[in-house]
């Protein structure tokens, strides 16, 4: 589910997606060379970032020739759900998405999965309050240099039963702005489905919940990526919905935020509508270029 009213370019081929990167000195996950210089030889990441609405359903097998024809290196997925999720992992392998991690999400639940044609590393502990665990994945990626938290923030609706409205999700936003002053000074990315955004920017009105967290998360230094590279574009990655299916408001609910080592290495940022538009999902797809 997105928050909605209630909450509410093209990279490079594989084979010119080379470059060269030399990691902090005292970060361990990252190879060292015999003189202390760690210097890591690796493919451009084209990282694509989609919410598949339900776990796809139906539509599993357009969300899998989707998903191949952008080409990505990575695949964070988003309303992930393990029963058709096993026919999604399944065809992504056998195209070379061989690395597979997921949040293990139970019956309907929501969860998260990420697919890779290079290795990652799992092994953070969730900060993600206990009831929404399944909302937060932390990979990091050996060969590129640097890690991903996948993010699904959950939304704020009457049938959450939150005794204060909101609390839950102002529990997970805590939760994401303690990492993020806690890990400012790593090349990490924030990357999925916030459904949040900032008032009359991210949405016409003020609907969002937890918009003062989402504008924090600036201001302690990470960068909004795709408001980075498209300072004057507004782009809405999903609709509220009318009786009939009539569209609605538009919102960005889509992000991909940086901190300050990793941001300049984020040579590129945009979203693919054209599968929203062709009710594949009802989430826009976020791709992003890392150098």
């Amino acid at each position: 589910m997105a928050a909605g009213a209630a909450d509410s370019a093209a990279g490079n081929s594989p084979q010119n997606r080379a470059a060269c990167y030399c990691p902090d000195s005292n970060d361990s996950r990252y190879p060292r060379s015999t003189e202390g210089v760690r210097l890591a030889l690796r493919r451009r990441m084209r990282l694509l970032s989609w919410n598949i609405q339900h776990g796809g359903g139906s539509r599993v097998a357009r969300i899998i020739d989707a998903l191949a024809s952008h080409d990505p290196d990575v695949i964070a997925l988003s309303e992930y759900r393990t029963r058709p999720g096993v026919a999604i992992c399944a065809a992504l392998a056998s195209r070379g998405w061989l690395h597979i991690e997921s949040t293990n999400p139970a019956g309907s639940d929501n969860g998260l999965c990420v697919l890779s044609r290079t290795p990652m590393v799992r092994a953070r502990v969730c900060p993600a309050p206990p009831e929404n665990s399944v909302r937060w994945l932390d990979v990091d990626f050996p060969e590129h240099g640097f890690g991903i938290s996948v993010l699904h923030i959950v939304c704020s609706v009457p049938k959450l039963k939150d005794r204060v409205p909101g609390e839950a999700k102002t529990r997970f936003w805590n939760a994401i702005l303690g990492v993020a002053e806690a890990r400012l000074d790593e090349p990490l990315m924030f990357v999925g489905d916030f459904n949040t955004g900032a008032h009359h920017l991210d949405e016409v009105g003020r609907t969002f919940v937890c918009a003062a967290h989402f504008v924090k998360l600036s201001s302690v230094g990470w960068t909004d990526a795709w408001r980075h590279h498209n300072p004057d574009t507004t782009e809405w990655t999903w609709y509220s919905r009318h009786k009939g299916g009539v569209p609605g408001n538009g919102f960005r609910l889509d992000h991909a935020f940086a901190t300050p080592s990793l941001r300049p290495r984020v040579v590129s940022c945009r979203y693919s509508h054209v599968e929203r538009e062709a009710g594949v999902s009802d989430h826009s797809i976020l791709v992003l270029e890392v150098e």
